[in-house]
């Protein structure tokens, strides 16, 4: 079997990073402009991309599987 990096896992580690750095700004960033920012641009950008990485997922595990049945 191939050793590659799973995109997905490094895309999920992504999302974590951006969660925690919108955590950290939002500590100080709380006025109107913020929470417009979080509810327009920031949750549907985590939420497409939390979509993407599912279908990316099942994308991977379907070629993985593809792999090990021709292998040998």
């Amino acid at each position: 079997m191939s050793s590659f990096s799973r995109p997905d896992q490094d895309g999920d580690q992504q999302l974590r990073l951006l969660d925690d750095a919108w955590d950290k700004a939002s500590e100080h960033w709380q006025d109107g402009l913020a929470r417009q920012f979080a509810a327009d641009r920031l949750t549907p950008l985590l939420r497409e991309s939390r979509c993407y990485l599912e279908a990316l997922r099942k994308l991977m595990d379907t070629l993985e599987a593809a792999e090990r049945d021709t292998e040998g």
